[in-house]
């Protein structure tokens, strides 16, 4: 939900934190949409917030990425296997 006060514009969440540069980013795209003063006040006495939501082809990119494996690079950092020192490998053979 979104809200303004003293000229600025905020976000009010359970979920996650989004920044309003990416929700006006997604709103420019077609991908979000405001519904003005359609939320409930965020305490007694307070204004109507707007709703936030996703619209189809905001959903529809959303599930693209979500149906995707993660990228995976070629060779992970810090896994490949290094060969033992010449003294440790004969320690380990005479075990």
């Amino acid at each position: 939900m979104s809200t303004s006060s003293l000229g600025r514009e905020f976000l009010r969440s359970r979920e996650p934190k989004v920044l309003m540069s990416t929700l006006r980013a997604l709103e420019t795209k077609g991908l979000a949409e405001r519904t003005p003063r359609s939320a409930h006040a965020a305490y007694v006495g307070g204004p109507p917030l707007d709703r936030v939501r996703l619209t189809s082809a905001g959903i529809t990119a959303l599930a693209s990425l979500i149906g995707s494996p993660p990228a995976r690079p070629s060779t992970a950092p810090g896994t490949t296997p290094h060969p033992l020192p010449a003294t440790a490998q004969a320690t380990t053979r005479s075990r």
